[in-house]
């Protein structure tokens, strides 16, 4: 009797658990990227160290024994100097868990070291899940339970033999992985391995089904883990930007939000506001202390909240895909009535700089919509309006410093001095001697702001060439004024504040925006996507005719003002829209689908699916039946039609093609299948010689307690046991020990039909 099916020995098994523990230490690290965690020194150390120790297991087992004895108690007092220098428990106890994770995949483990590395990953992978809804992590998860089930069965067939551990298997060390894989190959079952994918599949598909069937209820995903990690903005979109901080942001091509919008609601050039900074500090320019103020505080966490434009078209509904780690600021056209998120959020608005800002850093998209936001280019200002009409506060009657300024203007013969804007909260210091003459001689002195603007910026772009590798000549005095007075190139930043600065030297109110311009039209998603790339500095000046603040854009190539984007009247069409369609186009636009049909899968959600779906199984029955009833009445027809001698020998026709077929087959096909599949499978219990004979023994025994025998019962009888049990060369031929089995129980029932 030949032996079954070969089985992995214990220091190959030891082996195979080695390389699956190394597998599954990594998926759950890599999770780690999904957070907003400070961990990049663990997590290198981890991948650089775990691959070499998979590979090699014979570096395991080099250390000596003290220093396994003192791994635990230096992670141990790493982590409480961490916990205490950072004062944030949740990073410290993830990069404490990339510690033990990365130490237990590189020691020598046994059945208690791989369990205790599987509650190490498991922890990674849930703290993970609690703050990302990526795809990827989807499919991470997916690898990741895979392997930790393939652990766990190389660990439960491991405890059913003699020891445990990697001192059980001896020899485990010294792997030749190629020989490893032929060998789980050899004994790998196709049936074993059909059925587990089968299950695993079947897993998921139940996960899904349930995922669309449970009842939907509100509740914030994150838990109170959300406030165990401090979060900041990993871009330069912050109330402080230094020159340069947005054109490091250009330099990264992936996406940093997408629009679901109608192309006839979009601006022919949409400029994405998110920071005002009216301060200048020598390196770049931030938000003063007045405009912080106007943010009114939102710590209660709601669903939805109001906005201060009314009467907005309730038509216009933007939803935003806001990427994590772009800033807290939300992108914005400006002013809205109402917007939603996903989940309850804390949200400050300002009334004046139509700006909106999360509590906090998020460190996962941010799903929210938006109704009636205002799309106009002029943003109308009353309170800095009254400020400058030199109207008194509700609190004082003296005179304001910019009623002064102008009345000075007005006198004859006296020189107009500039306007105090560290009083009017545009505060600067700069050379104003240099800047004055180039206000002189660009004419920019007398002018309203918009044509001060236009003459500033061209005689910006004349005197300096665009480019991302900028850089500010050395020197005495200030960064920007040097820039502005030499010929060196400059970027989107460098521009916008030289003109601030130049418009404030002539007495034109002026601030720079940050944030992005432009998108393209993703088809894939139908959605509007715009990148970091996008990122983009600009100005908005004072205008008095428009008592606004209407946006410029010195930087060269692109549009000064727009009169029709400021009317809020021109709008794009879906041809106008710039359109890509590469390989990020299609990720970005399947990470959309997912946002929108699975994380934002909500309670609404569920009942428009189950209404789709009884509509559409609604539809598909009355489809069958319509089908149904058309090929009967066919068929009737066919069959109440007079019938022919043509008709007569195509039904013999059929009829006798059918039947030479299955006589053909159960004569000869089937055994033909049977000697092919043999002779292409290898030896064991597995081999379907073996199963077919088990088959027809089986029919024997079933033959003979009815009393019914053949004259060449027991010779046949014999091959078949020769084949179920015998070795492989005293066989005979398997195909006719098959024929004679049926030839036999044929005989057979003939015999007992006739007795």
């Amino acid at each position: 009797m030949e032996n079954s099916r070969p089985q992995l020995n214990l220091a190959e098994l030891t082996q195979l658990r080695w390389l699956l523990g190394g597998v599954l230490g990594l998926l759950s690290a890599w999770t780690v990227f999904y957070m907003d965690v400070d961990a990049l020194l663990a997590l290198t150390a981890l991948t650089l160290a775990v691959p070499v120790f998979t590979w090699y297991p014979r570096l395991a087992t080099a250390a000596p024994g003290w220093l396994h004895r003192l791994a635990f108690p230096l992670i141990v007092t790493v982590f409480a100097f961490d916990w205490w220098h950072n004062r944030e428990p949740l990073p410290a106890m993830i990069r404490l868990d990339l510690m033990l994770l990365g130490y237990r995949c590189v020691a020598p483990r046994g059945r208690r070291e791989d369990l205790q590395l599987i509650l190490l990953a498991l922890f990674a992978v849930v703290v993970t899940g609690v703050f990302t809804v990526s795809i990827a992590f989807v499919v991470q998860i997916l690898l990741f339970t895979a392997c930790a089930l393939a652990l766990l069965l190389a660990i439960t067939i491991s405890d059913s033999r003699a020891g445990d551990g990697p001192a059980a298997g001896a020899g485990w060390e010294q792997v030749h992985w190629r020989a490893l894989a032929r060998r789980v190959r050899s004994v790998s079952d196709g049936r074993v391995v059909a059925l587990g994918a089968a299950l695993f599949a079947g897993v998921v598909g139940l996960t899904a089904v349930f995922f669309l069937a449970i009842p939907r209820f509100e509740v914030t995903s994150s838990l109170f883990l959300d406030r165990l990690i401090t979060r900041s903005s990993r871009t330069g979109f912050t109330d402080t930007v230094r020159f340069g901080s947005v054109t490091a942001i250009q330099k990264d091509d992936s996406m940093a939000f997408a629009v679901d919008a109608a192309p006839d609601q979009m601006p022919v050039t949409p400029y994405w506001r998110m920071i005002v900074l009216d301060e200048y500090f020598g390196e770049g320019f931030r938000m003063s202390a007045g405009l912080r103020q106007d943010f009114e505080s939102g710590r209660e966490r709601l669903v939805t909240h109001t906005g201060f434009r009314q009467g907005g078209p309730a038509a216009d509904t933007w939803t935003v895909w806001y990427q994590p780690g772009v800033s807290r600021y939300l992108p914005l056209l400006g002013a809205f009535s109402l917007i939603s998120f996903s989940e309850p959020q804390g949200l400050q608005q300002s009334r004046a700089l139509r700006l909106a800002a999360l509590g906090g850093d998020s460190s996962k998209v941010i799903g929210y919509r938006i109704e009636g936001m205002d799309t106009a280019g002029a943003l109308p200002d009353p309170v800095f309006e009254r400020r400058l009409a030199g109207l008194p506060d509700e609190t004082t009657s003296e005179e304001s410093p910019r009623r002064r300024w102008k009345r000075w203007r007005e006198m004859e013969g006296e020189p107009p001095p500039p306007p105090n804007f560290k009083e009017l909260g545009l505060e600067m210091e700069l050379d104003r001697t240099r800047l004055a003459a180039w206000v002189d001689e660009f004419g920019g002195r007398g002018n309203g702001g918009l044509d001060l603007a236009r003459r500033a910026a061209r005689w910006l772009q004349e005197g300096h060439q665009y480019s991302l590798n900028s850089m500010i000549p050395d020197g005495v005095g200030d960064p920007l004024v040097r820039w502005i007075g030499s010929d060196q190139p400059g970027h989107c930043e460098l521009f916008a504040g030289g003109l601030v600065m130049l418009a404030r030297s002539a007495g034109v109110p002026a601030r720079m925006v940050t944030g992005f311009k432009g998108g393209t039209w993703n088809a894939l998603s139908g959605s509007y996507r715009v990148l970091n790339s996008d990122a983009h500095a600009w100005c908005e000046i004072w205008d008095e005719g428009l008592a606004a603040w209407v946006r410029v854009d010195p930087t060269p190539g692109a549009v000064l003002t727009e009169p029709a984007a400021v009317a809020g009247s021109a709008k794009l069409t879906l041809d106008m829209l710039p359109k890509d369609s590469g390989w990020g186009a299609r990720m970005d636009g399947l990470r959309i689908f997912w946002y929108r049909r699975v994380v934002n899968f909500d309670s609404a959600s569920q009942v428009s699916l189950m209404k789709t779906t009884k509509e559409v199984l609604q539809t598909q029955a009355v489809q069958a039946r319509v089908w149904l009833e058309e090929y009967t009445q066919a068929f009737m027809g066919w069959l109440s039609s007079p019938w022919d001698w043509k008709r007569y020998a195509g039904l013999a026709a059929t009829a006798g093609s059918l039947t030479a077929a299955l006589v053909v087959w159960r004569s000869f096909g089937r055994a033909w299948l049977l000697g092919w599949r043999s002779r292409r499978s290898a030896t064991g219990r597995t081999d379907p010689v073996r199963r077919e004979a088990a088959h027809w023994l089986r029919r024997f025994e079933a033959a003979r307690k009815t009393g019914a025998e053949g004259r060449g019962w027991e010779q046949t009888h014999a091959a078949l046991l020769r084949l179920r049990y015998g070795e492989r060369d005293t066989w005979a031929e398997p195909v006719a020990v098959f024929r004679d089995a049926r030839r036999e129980l044929r005989a057979a029932r003939r015999t007992r039909h006739h007795a």
